[in-house]
């Protein structure tokens, strides 16, 4: 995803990069607790017992003005690029 390419929303709004800040959300790896715990009992930081990866890893975040003439800053996973190129 660079600048100048339109993009589609998850809700159907077109629009177009304005500016991309690269690795803005998220981590790659996170604090784990792997052993089983009780359901009700509070977790604790002395709990964990390892390391592991997230969920959706690192991801940039995008400014992009949309048709409505306003632009918004938006995670880059929930946009997809429709330029052709």
């Amino acid at each position: 995803m660079k600048v100048g390419d339109l993009v589609r929303s998850y809700d159907g709004h077109i629009g177009i990069v304005e500016k991309v800040d690269k690795d803005y959300y998220g981590a790659r790896q996170a604090f784990k607790i792997y052993k089983s715990l009780e359901r009700g009992k509070c977790i604790r930081g002395n709990m964990v017992d390892g390391f592991g990866p997230t969920k959706d890893g690192i991801s940039d975040r995008v400014l992009v003005l949309w048709g409505h003439a306003f632009a918004t800053y938006e995670k880059s996973n929930t946009l997809e690029v429709i330029t052709n190129e």
